[in-house]
């Protein structure tokens, strides 16, 4: 792969979008539509606490 398709391949990655927004590969309101464009995955999320026990209401009852 070249380093010209990685870069597009990443160009959404958290890591990179300050930079390309800094640089001019792309807009903040581009970025803003495809982070509206995701799914809304919150309901995949496992709470947990430090101790590492599971807060969920299901494995307090135990």
């Amino acid at each position: 792969m070249s380093l010209a398709q990685a870069n597009k391949n990443l160009k959404f990655d958290k890591r990179m979008t300050e930079r390309n927004v800094t640089v001019g590969e792309m807009t903040k309101e581009e970025l803003q539509k495809y982070l509206e464009s995701l799914p809304d995955l919150s309901h995949n999320v496992e709470k947990f606490t430090v101790d590492g026990k599971s807060s969920s209401t299901e494995e307090e009852s135990h």
